[in-house]
């Protein structure tokens, strides 16, 4: 198990704006940019940021993420997680950039785990 780096989620309704705001701020340019069509979100990452825009109604069951968490075992973090208490909301399942769960740990604290794809 490795975590293999971190990003702080920052929704927003116009990703454009966002980019340019989030870009001045950090000096970086976007890492890479998804959208997600069933749930209707648009995805940038920039820097330490993950910008997800999309209407109110997509985003808003993301809102309770704190942070995304990229990781090289996705299969390793839940059974990890299930083990010290946790409850996964939302299963593994493939994304654009590899696949994703999303978990509510012991504390009570939500994180999005996502597993690169590799290559």
């Amino acid at each position: 198990m490795k975590l293999l780096g971190m990003a702080v989620p920052v929704f927003t309704k116009n990703i454009e704006t966002a980019i340019e705001r989030y870009g001045a701020l950090t000096g970086e340019a976007v890492e890479s940019r998804f959208t997600i069509a069933e749930l209707g979100i648009t995805i940038a990452k920039l820097g330490p940021f993950a910008l997800i825009a999309g209407e109110e109604s997509a985003i808003a069951p993301l809102k309770n993420v704190r942070a995304t968490l990229m990781v090289d075992s996705l299969a390793d973090y839940e059974a990890h997680l299930r083990a010290t208490g946790a409850t996964i909301l939302r299963p593994p399942s493939p994304t654009p950039v590899g696949r994703n769960m999303v978990a509510r740990d012991a504390e009570g604290v939500v994180f999005e785990f996502v597993e690169p794809r590799s290559g």
